[in-house]
């Protein structure tokens, strides 16, 4: 349904720092300070570029239409005040200038997405926010959280004082520019009806059907798709682009990205070209495989495109191809991560580039070259900090998949030196921050005199199954818990081969784990003897619990993908993977910390480890989700997890008084197996 509106009610918000934003960083910059290693509160202070992942989308960055301008939103966590500092930036494409802070504040903005046709949930990960230029270039719109409403918002490039616009009710999802940049389409989810319903149904009880997550709510969720209302407003003349002095002239942009649809493959670069109507073939062997991105030439005559390479497709490289040629050239290589590349003015090509030991940063790229020039750093005090060494290694398990993983030493590291060593996963690509989930900081584990292995989980092995189905994949992946052994393999693979090089402790060994890293740590401690410590996110898969508490819809969905079911209580296919069954036999120190949202899920196996008096600690974070995303939250599990690495494998006490006593009590309870 769309509303024309003419003028709806306006706000103006002026650039000025909000509370979080004038709050300094905590990073401390290495040039002027007497620490160069890096600290929780360093990694906790990041100024972040888009979501803070390695999807190709997640940096957010929108060019202008003349190409002078990539527009991004940089967020900063700030623990003090359990706030975020949010700030709309425009970058110059060519290097010159300064960058400009064009709006400020908000709150954090969480996707909310249905689930098996109920909704809204929530697993706190962030919307990526992408700046969506006017027509003519001089203003941006984006969506904005302000007092507890999502709204589109308007920033002008001139400085001017940002418009929050008025759409009515319920969350802005959507926001479009009309053609002359004087009016904006704003589509706003409309579930106030659908929560009156529920609520007169509050009084009378809710049946308890396939609207429940009883593991999140003690509410159903709302049927969807839910209703959505688009409004045409026109913004008055005192916020329009017209009013703005005129934009210079056009620049030419040479190159122009040729999409892959959503549904068509990577497979190669004469593929995506007859998608575009382009009757061309490139030979050369670079042309086919995993190709990610594709441009060309104004002229039409080159092609330039981004493919991943190296031994686990971890590696991204731009090639040149001119139409014609028998050869494409390699331009650049990296093993870290380029994303969200779009031409801009000139010859370049605007990017967000991150590496292991630099943060995500924007630069311009030219193909034909390959050379490289940085835009916009937003952390620039991290160019001096002591990361100490970083070394890609390579191996395959015992189903000759490959697997790769990142070896991260102290700076301070001298040859002969073993240390302690802890496994973060389970994605080691570009800047390695704190493992999947961002909970465990591996440069400040580093920093604290532990070796780190940021291990890249191997492909899932229903996933060579050719033509099969999701369910189908799963149901590969869950047969005699397939993957799980597929994943021990090659972590012990690869703690093997850090072993041969001499540099940690064999016996002292700490593990983490996040989401899907969590099902490979409990499997880890139930099958194996290789750790002597471990700190975990979430807890745990049960013949019981689990399938009781995700709510009979989605219970549905894990059978049909081989998950046990609810009656299948079978001790021989629960033996390698129940905590709740191997309580007696796990003799490893466990400290978790779990949200709000999902920590029912351990408490069968809290109580059996605690029955047998083992090591075990753990925290419930309030109003959190799967991702946990509140500041002072993840800050507190930074601290946490190296306290409690560093009692266990270094007997050295923590800080805090209640955990000392507790934590010493714990050792001396310690139970054997049973």
């Amino acid at each position: 349904m769309i509303m024309s509106l003419a003028a709806m009610a306006l706000g103006a918000t002026a650039p000025t720092p909000t509370s979080a934003c004038a709050v300094p960083t905590a990073v401390h910059n290495a040039s002027t300070s007497l620490n160069r290693d890096v600290s929780a509160e360093d990694i906790a202070g990041l100024r972040d570029i888009g979501v803070s992942d390695y999807g190709e989308t997640a940096p957010g960055l929108s060019v202008s239409p003349d190409g002078r301008w990539a527009a991004l939103q940089l967020k900063r966590a700030v623990p003090s005040i359990n706030s975020y500092c949010l700030e709309i930036v425009a970058v110059p494409t060519d290097g010159i200038g300064p960058v400009r802070i064009i709006d400020q504040g908000g709150a954090l903005l969480l996707s909310a997405e249905p689930r098996f046709e109920y909704g809204p949930v929530y697993t706190g990960i962030p919307v990526v926010v992408r700046p969506l230029w006017s027509p003519d270039g001089k203003a941006i719109a984006y969506l904005k959280r302000v007092n507890g409403q999502t709204r589109a918002c308007v920033a002008y490039l001139d400085g001017r004082a940002s418009t929050l616009i008025d759409h009515g009710s319920g969350d802005a999802v959507h926001v479009a520019w009309g053609p002359d940049s004087r009016a904006l389409e704003v589509t706003a989810v409309q579930l106030a009806q659908l929560e009156h319903e529920r609520d007169i149904e509050a009084l009378s009880g809710y049946r308890l059907d396939d609207r429940f997550i009883p593991s999140s709510s003690s509410r159903p969720y709302l049927r969807a798709p839910f209703p959505t209302l688009t409004s045409r407003i026109a913004l008055p003349s005192s916020s329009t682009t017209a009013n703005m002095a005129a934009a210079g002239t056009q620049a030419s942009i040479d190159w122009a990205e040729m999409a892959r649809g959503a549904d068509k493959p990577q497979h190669s670069v004469t593929e995506r070209l007859v998608q575009h109507g382009i009757m061309a073939q490139c030979r050369a062997e670079a042309c086919s495989g995993k190709i990610d991105k594709l441009w060309k030439s104004s002229n039409g005559k080159e092609i330039s495109f981004l493919r991943r390479e190296g031994p686990s497709s971890d590696r991204y490289a731009l090639y040149h191809w001119r139409v014609g040629s028998r050869k494409a050239s390699r331009r650049y290589l990296t093993e870290g991560l380029l994303l969200d590349c779009q031409p801009a003015a000139g010859t370049k090509l605007v990017c967000a580039h991150e590496e292991a030991t630099r943060p995500r940063h924007i630069v311009s790229l030219d193909p034909r070259t390959g050379r490289m020039h940085d835009l916009y750093d937003p952390n620039p005090e991290f160019a001096g900090k002591a990361f100490g060494t970083v070394e890609r290694l390579y191996w395959k398990n015992d189903r000759d998949i490959p697997a790769f993983a990142d070896l991260i030493l102290p700076p301070n590291h001298h040859p002969g030196e073993r240390h302690p060593l802890i496994i973060v996963s389970y994605s080691s690509r570009g800047f390695l921050r704190g493992g999947t989930g961002d909970e465990y900081p591996i440069f400040a584990l580093a920093a604290r005199g532990y070796a780190v292995m940021s291990f890249d989980m191997p492909p899932d092995i229903g996933s060579f199954a050719k033509g099969a189905s999701g369910p189908e994949r799963s149901a590969i992946n869950r047969k005699d818990w397939a993957n799980r052994r597929s994943v021990e393999s090659s972590l012990e693979r690869g703690i093997k081969l850090i072993e041969e090089k001499g540099v940690i402790d064999p016996s002292k060994k700490g593990i983490t784990g996040f989401s899907d890293g969590s099902s490979s740590l409990w499997f880890a401690l139930i099958n194996s003897k290789l750790f002597q410590a471990a700190a975990v996110s979430h807890c745990c898969e049960e013949p019981v619990g689990s399938m009781a508490l995700v709510g009979s819809r989605t219970a549905r969905y894990f059978e049909q993908g081989g998950f046990p079911g609810i009656l299948q209580d079978d001790p021989a296919v629960w033996a390698p993977m129940s905590v709740t069954r191997n309580a007696h036999r796990i003799n490893v120190p466990v400290l978790l910390n779990l949200s709000s949202d999902e920590y029912l899920w351990s408490l069968e196996a809290i109580r059996a480890l605690r029955f047998y008096h083992k090591p075990v600690d753990a925290y419930v974070f309030p109003d959190e989700y799967h991702v946990k995303q509140q500041p002072a939250h993840r800050l507190a599990i930074y601290r946490r997890n190296i306290a409690w690495f560093d009692y266990w494998l270094r007997d050295i006490l923590p800080s805090r008084r209640d955990e000392r006593s507790r934590w010493q009590e714990m050792r001396g309870d310690a139970s054997p197996s049973g």
